[in-house]
């Protein structure tokens, strides 16, 4: 079966999802996550042979580097999308192989990506990439996380920057910018799934078992109830496999989903292959 052509943005703009094959790790340790930020800061401030500066590859809006993927708002610049992400991916699987005497590839299959065509959607996904961590659990606030570029919006990163602060949509100036992004804690941020395939009872009840151990979901409270569907539909476990392995009904858990995210057109959605 040939693959599904990409939806192709009217404005050039795009939020990209790479991914680690069989969900394995992409970034290590310190010095892998500053190794792919500096390969941003090269695509999108590229120099010659002479080190001059060139016209960039393509503008970045956020980006946020997670244990096993990465998230990217990102704009195409002189060449295709394709050929940035192929760049960026060229540069550092060739530099995680040799630093870890491996061969073969360590992204799982292309990259995914979902066209941005107006500026709502643009604001929430700015939003939503910088609040990933906090989705994850593993911050309660973006501004914890050291691998995302909310650092270069609230100003803690002030030299070599890899984003454009200026929204492509509009004319709003870098202060208006940052105070959109800033603002994100006040918001209620919708989780777009990473997963693709249909997962297995078994790897579904594994991700339940990560994200509240053995404890029975149908005899937590309801915000308690609310919080696991919310992170185990983001990480690709459907809601009639929860229902399944929860015991707790299919119309309950939509209802718990439903509490979780406002449904509304600017929620942000799974990239697609």
């Amino acid at each position: 079966m040939s693959r599904k052509s990409r939806e192709i943005s009217p404005t050039g703009v795009y939020h990209v999802m790479l991914r680690g094959i069989n969900r394995g790790r992409i970034f290590d340790d310190e010095q892998d996550c500053r190794k792919f930020v500096k390969i941003l800061r090269q695509v999108t401030h590229p120099k010659d042979k002479d080190d001059a500066p060139m016209p960039p590859y393509c503008s970045i809006y956020a980006y946020c580097l997670m244990d096993n993927h990465i998230h990217l708002l990102i704009a195409e610049g002189t060449e295709s999308l394709s050929n940035t992400m192929k760049r960026i991916g060229v540069a550092y699987v060739s530099y995680y192989n040799k630093r870890n005497e491996r061969l073969g590839p360590l992204f799982h299959d292309r990259f995914r990506s979902e066209a941005v065509a107006d500026a709502g959607y643009f604001i929430n996904l700015l939003r939503y990439v910088h609040c990933n961590p906090v989705e994850a659990g593993i911050v309660e606030h973006p501004s914890q996380y050291q691998w995302s570029s909310w650092h270069e919006y609230d100003g803690s990163i002030k030299a070599n920057c890899v984003c454009d602060h200026t929204l492509p949509f509009t004319g709003m100036n870098r202060e208006e910018v940052c105070e959109l992004v800033l603002n994100v804690s006040e918001k209620q941020i919708p989780q777009p799934r990473i997963s693709q395939r249909r997962l297995t009872d078994t790897e579904a009840t594994e991700i339940l078992q990560r994200i509240c151990g053995e404890e029975p979901v149908l005899n937590m409270p309801k915000e308690r109830q609310k919080k696991v569907v919310e992170n185990a539909y983001a990480a690709g476990v459907g809601l009639r496999q929860l229902s399944r392995i929860t015991k707790i009904s299919y119309g309950a858990i939509g209802v718990l989903r439903r509490r979780s995210y406002s449904k509304t057109n600017n929620e942000p959605k799974e990239p697609s292959l």
